[in-house]
C-alpha cells in the first residue's frame, strides 16, 4: 500500500536517491557524478516540492515517488526503490498511484526520467506502455577557457544555455544545453562551449509524441553518449 510522505520520509527518500546517484555514476562518471553532503538539502527540496498544490508524494515500505506539474505534464524525477526486484511491485504501485492522483486536464500525460543503463527501471516504464520521447546526448569536455559566461550564449551560430549542474551533481564545472540541434553542428558547438569553461555539452533530443531514436551515429562519432532517457505517455 502507498501512503502520503511526511517529515522524516523525505530524509529516507533522499538517502535512497543518494544510493541511486552513486550507481548511476558508474554509467556516466561525469554527467552523473554525485555532489557530496547534499542529502539534507535534497530532502528539503523534495519536501518543498511535495507541498505544491500540483504535486504528489507517496511512499511504500520499500520505495517512493514525487511528481509535480512541469511543462504541461506530470513529471517524475525523484523515484526510487530500495532493491531492483521491487521495481515490478512497489515501483509499479507507486507510479500508478501517483498518476491516478495527479492526472488532470493540466497534467494529461506523464513523463519520467531514468538512466539508459538502469534496465529494471526501464523495463517498468516500458511495461506500462510509456515510450522514450526524449534523450540527452552528452559529451565530456576539457575546458580551454575559464567559466566566465552564464545564461544564453551563441556558440558557432548555435543558440545555447550555460548553466550550473543541479545541486545534487558535481561534474566539475558548468554545463551547456545545446537544445535539439542538428547532429552535424553539435561537435563544433561543444568545442566552442569548452572555451567558456564548460565540462559537459548536452544535446536535448525531443521527439514527443513520437519515439526518440536510440542511436545517433553522427553524435556518437563526435564523442556524445546517451546517459538519460525520458519516458512519456499514459501509464496502462
Amino acid at each position: 500500500m502507498t501512503r502520503v510522505m511526511v517529515d522524516d520520509d523525505f530524509i529516507w527518500a533522499a538517502q535512497l536517491m543518494e544510493r541511486r546517484r552513486a550507481r548511476y555514476a558508474e554509467f556516466s562518471p561525469v554527467f552523473w557524478k554525485p555532489a557530496e553532503r547534499v542529502t539534507d538539502a535534497h530532502a528539503q527540496f523534495m519536501r518543498a516540492t511535495a507541498a505544491r498544490e500540483d504535486a504528489v508524494a507517496l511512499r511504500t515500505d520499500h520505495g517512493f515517488v514525487v511528481s509535480y506539474l512541469h511543462e504541461g505534464r506530470c513529471f517524475i524525477d525523484d523515484f526510487a526503490v530500495d532493491d531492483d526486484e521491487r521495481w515490478a511491485t512497489d515501483g509499479q504501485t507507486l507510479l500508478l498511484s501517483a498518476w491516478k492522483t495527479a492526472r488532470s486536464p493540466s497534467q494529461p500525460t506523464l513523463r519520467a526520467v531514468t538512466a539508459r543503463e538502469d534496465a529494471p527501471k526501464r523495463e517498468l516504464l516500458a511495461g506500462l506502455s510509456l515510450i522514450v520521447t526524449a534523450r540527452w546526448w552528452v559529451k565530456e569536455l576539457t575546458p580551454t577557457g575559464k567559466a566566465s559566461t552564464w545564461g544564453p550564449v551563441v556558440l558557432a551560430d548555435v543558440p545555447a544555455l550555460i548553466i550550473p549542474a543541479p545541486p545534487v551533481y558535481d561534474p566539475g564545472g558548468p554545463v551547456c544545453l545545446l537544445g535539439d540541434i542538428d547532429a552535424s553542428r553539435a561537435s563544433i558547438a561543444a568545442d566552442a562551449a569548452a572555451e567558456h569553461g564548460v565540462v559537459l555539452a548536452i544535446v536535448q533530443r525531443e521527439c514527443s509524441p513520437a519515439e526518440a531514436p536510440d542511436s545517433e551515429p553522427q553524435l556518437e562519432a563526435g564523442g556524445f553518449h546517451n546517459p538519460s532517457e525520458f519516458y512519456e505517455g499514459s501509464p496502462a
